[in-house]
């Protein structure tokens, strides 16, 4: 009991403290250089970065949803599938809500190429939340339950879709590679202290 009491404290430190930052600064030191070096890699970023982020609009969302609940469910019964379920509901109905408390504005086209005409708040990043809630949550039960079936395959094929959903993003220009990064860092910390109190 005192060691979740312990994650959770350390998941409302890391969470505190980014806020203070992302709130402080519209953007971080090396993060113009870091998302031009990303975008130089894929100068053509549409084909692959434009599904990709996509992918937390209906109807994609709902189909990935349903297989993350599944496979949550899979891999840690009832418990996974109720980490899932309560992961879900708060990225649709608290991720876009919170972007205000942030305030942090989209990148500037002056300093990066941005696709389009993103607007809204920049923190936290919506698709990553929905990547956490989803993808993360099947990284943090493979991760945990040794004995899961198929939990290899499960933990890396999550991760890659956070990397790459960090990674269209940025190559779109819609966030900063901060932006990502610890919108990733705060949803996992938090998934990462709810597996430890609830997924033996």
């Amino acid at each position: 009991m005192r060691s979740s009491l312990l994650s959770f404290a350390l998941a409302a430190i890391v969470t505190l403290l980014v806020g203070i930052g992302v709130r402080m600064e519209p953007y971080f030191a090396g993060d113009v250089r870091a998302a031009r070096a990303l975008q130089a890699l894929s100068p053509e970023p549409g084909w692959w970065a434009t599904p990709i982020s996509t992918i937390p609009t209906a109807p994609t969302k709902y189909y990935v949803m349903a297989i993350a609940m599944i496979l949550a469910y899979v891999l840690a019964g009832w418990r996974g599938l109720l980490l899932a379920i309560a992961a879900i509901l708060l990225d649709q109905y608290g991720g876009e809500a919170s972007k205000p408390i942030f305030g942090r504005p989209r990148p500037s086209p002056d300093l990066i190429r941005v696709a389009g005409t993103p607007r809204g708040f920049t923190f936290p990043s919506t698709t990553l939340t929905f990547a956490c809630a989803t993808f993360g949550v099947l990284a943090i039960l493979a991760a945990r339950i040794k004995r899961a079936p198929a939990r290899v395959p499960i933990l890396v094929i999550s991760v890659a879709m956070i990397g790459l959903s960090c990674a269209a993003r940025v190559a779109l220009g819609a966030h900063w590679p901060s932006d990502v990064l610890l919108t990733t860092l705060v949803g996992m910390t938090w998934l990462w202290a709810a597996g430890r109190a609830c997924i033996a």
